[in-house]
């Protein structure tokens, strides 16, 4: 067997959510919503491995926080951790956004459910509060944002990305600011044609020495078409629209591409993409998570080159390939 390489997609899911355990470097941290009724960590040395799976959360059996758990994310601030997702009582109109809070320093332990959190309008993000999924969290010159997909009013069904302050990791602050349109470009609208609505979700924030991005997810989720945008940080404040450039082409696109985030190999020399694809051209929403290296520019963008197909080997990451010799996860 050759341990050198590996083959895409490494597991079946979608919304992959992966980062190094800043507490526990030797591994990486999986979260995953587990049958959109739970929230689970997978623990792995490997980048390419979910490893060894840990259910940290079960939605109750009723309520508005009880069905439909998408996209969970998990960050370390202030040291302790945080998941972030949305959740509904099982109508999608209902999608609010909800955060877990651990009651200890171990990723795997207990968590104490807040939410859901001020993601609409007015003055309290309450007046109403309105749909939301997807959100991440941006830390820049000592401040946190809160960064989400949203619509723009009660059952529009029609998603922005927002921003908002925040005063703590469970307390946004209001009023929300929309980021941009989520139509200025044909390409990323669920057609390409200019009746078609657009769609802006699944952002993710992209930093360097250099610039500060949100690289989004846009198009139709059920559709080969699915892509990846980039808002790149021009101006000073994040929360005035006029600080943030869209790029006029997609950053990536392939077979249903999107929901991206951003890893380094186990040892620090390689910069990894980690994002989810569809099985086949089929509409519908049957996807898999890939991995795959990426690049940054003497500017301090990302460059992700173009997918791989299902199927192709790789190189491991660097410094993974002994450990997948030895170790099962």
């Amino acid at each position: 067997m050759d341990t050198s390489t590996f083959v895409n997609p490494i597991a079946e899911g979608a919304d992959p959510s992966v980062i190094r355990d800043p507490t526990s470097p030797e591994r990486y941290l999986w979260c995953m919503s587990e049958g959109n009724r739970a929230i689970a960590i997978y623990t792995s040395s490997r980048l390419t491995s979910l490893g060894q799976k840990h259910v940290v959360w079960r939605a109750p059996n009723s309520g508005p926080v009880s069905r439909q758990v998408w996209a969970p994310e998990l960050h370390f601030l202030d040291n302790t951790w945080y998941i972030y997702f949305a959740a509904s009582d099982g109508k999608n109109e209902n999608h609010l956004t909800y955060v877990l809070q651990s009651k200890n320093t171990d990723p795997l332990g207990n968590y104490v459910l807040h939410g859901p959190l001020a993601t609409g309008d007015g003055d309290d993000g309450r007046s109403p509060n309105i749909w939301s999924v997807d959100m991440t969290v941006l830390d820049l010159n000592g401040q946190r944002y809160a960064v989400w997909s949203g619509w723009d009013a009660p059952r529009s069904d029609n998603q922005f990305l927002y921003i908002a302050a925040m005063n703590s990791p469970t307390e946004i602050v209001p009023p929300r600011v929309r980021l941009c349109d989520n139509a200025d470009f044909l390409w990323e609208r669920i057609q390409p044609k200019t009746r078609a609505r657009g769609l802006n979700e699944a952002p993710q924030v992209f930093q360097s020495s250099r610039t500060t991005c949100i690289v989004f997810s846009c198009g139709a989720s059920w559709l080969s078409t699915y892509k990846l945008g980039l808002l790149q940080l021009v101006g000073e404040n994040p929360l005035d629209p006029a600080s943030w450039n869209k790029h006029a082409q997609p950053v990536f696109e392939g077979n249903g591409a999107g929901h991206s985030c951003f890893v380094k190999s186990m040892d620090g020399e390689e910069l990894w993409h980690v994002y989810h694809g569809k099985y086949d051209h089929k509409s519908g929403w049957r996807r898999a998570v890939f991995v795959q290296p990426m690049k940054v520019s003497d500017l301090g963008m990302p460059l992700f080159g173009t997918q791989v197909e299902a199927g192709s080997e790789l190189p491991r990451p660097s410094g993974e390939t002994i450990l997948a010799a030895r170790l099962p996860y």
